[in-house]
């Protein structure tokens, strides 16, 4: 029998329920909801960057998405964006933790 969750082999230390696929137009990975209310969403994370707000010392995560399925839900833009900006805080966390995050030199592709 099993203490706590940290024991278990399968602990997912994320708050929001996701998984990765492959997207079919561009076989790249992909990001799908698993939980309500945003559950079988899928979406991409495009570019991320962070601004420094060094007047309140504070910094501010920037990103762009793009939903590929929308599983035929509705949902206002700001609280699925906090949603999925709270999950891309997770995940860069995690990456960092494991040291497993890519960074691509921080120019501006456009």
């Amino acid at each position: 029998m099993m203490n706590s969750q940290k024991d278990d082999l399968y602990f997912n230390p994320f708050t929001i329920g996701f998984e990765t696929v492959e997207s079919k137009s561009t076989g790249l990975e992909a990001v799908r909801l698993t939980d309500e209310p945003y559950k079988g969403i899928i979406f991409q994370y495009g570019k991320v960057s962070f601004d420094a707000d060094e007047e309140n010392d504070k910094l501010h995560l920037r990103f762009e998405y793009e939903i590929l399925d929308k599983a035929n839900k509705e949902f206002k833009s700001e609280p699925f964006e906090n949603y999925i900006g709270k999950l891309l805080e997770e995940l860069i966390a995690q990456g960092t933790a494991e040291n497993s995050i890519t960074y691509t030199g921080g120019t501006d592709e456009n």
